[in-house]
Order: structure tokens, then C-alpha cells, then sequence
């Protein structure tokens, strides 16, 4: 990843290491991305690579219940890299060994039996090549499996955010394109990156992730995720006008709970070598 693309994508997930692990849904992810892995090998003794790791979700909830398998997390934040660190201690977790790597410049040749991404290849500009060399890296009937966001995920929340941080200045919210293909968000999407990277054995399942939010809750959430990148870019005035308008945007969807549905339904997919 070219560095300015680098320190754009990990700028954000510094400031929210300390709080990202906490969001449900990465954790309902992690644990439907275990359940793949077994559907697809009884071997009790595997080599793992969790690609963009942040803060441990799938490598912890793997290595736990994969107590003789090894693990190598990876991730460009070492904030990120640090809480996944004291998530694995505080687990009693040794059989994870956790590095600082860029994905587009993997310096190992180093052969797996799984390797996982979970929400990171549509941050990617260089997806393809990636995709490519991750498969590169398997071992023989050996499966990458990466997670992408649906199209309707985070509705109605993003409808009515990224217009407000537009509005206000947000130079990545401008910038931003709901509707590009990188951001792998149907399954047409997924199908052309895998032709791309000349993949030609591929699953894509569809798990819906969803559970209840106060707007306390949705706005806690923007600020613990990429999300907070935008949001930085406002000034302090700004950004109290932007969770202004934003609670009463959500407040027109809230139930009598005053909760709006998270929706967080994915794509799991699963490339084989």
C-alpha cells in the first residue's frame, strides 16, 4: 500500500484501539468465521495467518478453540496490534506470535493452511493483487476466507451521516463513493475481484448480523470504527453540529425502545487454492 494510502487507512484505528474490540459484531463475525474453518478441515494441527487482525476478534476466538494450531496476526496499527497482544494475555493465549505488516508487502513466504481477513480487503486499493498473493500463500487444499459488508449493512446510519460529514467539510466523505465495486458490498462485487485475482474456486455465504441500538449506541459506535477518520476531519464546532443533526436523522427510525437495528449482515467468503 502506497504510504500516504498506509497512514490515511491507519491513522483512524489508532485512536479507537482501545475501544474497537468492544463492538458486538466483529465478535458475532469472529465466531461464524471458526465455524467456517471447521466445516472445512478436521485437522487438529493448523498454520493460520489473520490478515489486518485489529484487535484480535477472529485470531483470539480461533486460537481458543484451536489450542494446537499456530497463529500469525498481522496489522499496520500498533495500537491495534497492542490490545490484541493484551486480549491474548488476558485469554492465557499462547499460541499466537503477532507482527506490524502492510498486507500489500508481506515480507514471508511462509505457507498456511487458513488465512483470514476479516473487513479489510475493501480498504485495499490494491485488492487483486493481494487476493492473489494471499492464495499464493496456501498450502495445498489449503482456504482464505475474508468478510465484506452487505449493501444494505448500516442502514439507515450511513444515509444519514456521510451526507452531514459532506456538508461539513469532510474531505473523505466527499471523496467517498457508496456505490464503487471495491467496495465489495453484492456479490457481483466479490465475483469480480476473485476473476481479477484469477480465483477460480470460490463460496460466498450470507450471514445476517443484526441486534438493537440506542443512538448513544450508533453514535459510540461511528466513533470506535473507520468511520472516526471522517469524523476527525471536522473541527470541534463542526463535529457537535454533525451528532446534531445525526441523532435527529436516527431518531426518525428509532422504535419505542428508541433503538435503530444494527445492521451488520455480511458475505463470507471462502477461496480455495
Amino acid at each position: 500500500m502506497k504510504k500516504q494510502a498506509q497512514d490515511g487507512a491507519k491513522k483512524p484505528f489508532e485512536y479507537v484501539a482501545s475501544t474497537y474490540d468492544e463492538i458486538p459484531f466483529f465478535k458475532l463475525s469472529a465466531s461464524h468465521v471458526l465455524d467456517i474453518i471447521k466445516q472445512h478441515t478436521s485437522r487438529s494441527t493448523l498454520t493460520v495467518l489473520d490478515v489486518a487482525c485489529g484487535t484480535g476478534n477472529v485470531a483470539l476466538a480461533c486460537a481458543t478453540q484451536m489450542k494446537e494450531s499456530t497463529f500469525d496476526a498481522i496489522d499496520i496499527s500498533e495500537g491495534m496490534l497492542a490490545k490484541a497482544k493484551e486480549n491474548a494475555s488476558a485469554n492465557k493465549l499462547d499460541n499466537i506470535n503477532f507482527h506490524v505488516q502492510d498486507v500489500t508487502k508481506l515480507d514471508s513466504d511462509k505457507k498456511y493452511h487458513i488465512i483470514t481477513c476479516s473487513y479489510a480487503m475493501f480498504f485495499l486499493p490494491e485488492a487483486p493483487r493481494v487476493l492473489q498473493s494471499l492464495v499464493a500463500r496456501l498450502r495445498p487444499r489449503g482456504i482464505v476466507i475474508f468478510t465484506t459488508f452487505t449493501a444494505q449493512a448500516f442502514s439507515p446510519s450511513d444515509q444519514i451521516l456521510l451526507p452531514l460529514l459532506e456538508k461539513y467539510g469532510s474531505k473523505r466523505a466527499k471523496e467517498y463513493d457508496m456505490d464503487k465495486w471495491e467496495n465489495l458490498s453484492h456479490k457481483k462485487d466479490i465475483e469480480r475481484l476473485c476473476i481479477l485475482s484469477y480465483v477460480t474456486d470460490m463460496q460466498i455465504q450470507t450471514q445476517e448480523i443484526r441486534y438493537g441500538m440506542s443512538i448513544d449506541e450508533w453514535w459510540e459506535l461511528l466513533n470506535n470504527t473507520s468511520y472516526k477518520g471522517m469524523l476527525m476531519e471536522l473541527s470541534a464546532e463542526d463535529y457537535e453540529y454533525v451528532k446534531l443533526e445525526y441523532y435527529e436523522g436516527m431518531f426518525k427510525h428509532a422504535d419505542k425502545d428508541g433503538e435503530v437495528e444494527l445492521i451488520a449482515d455480511s458475505y463470507f467468503v471462502v477461496v480455495k487454492k
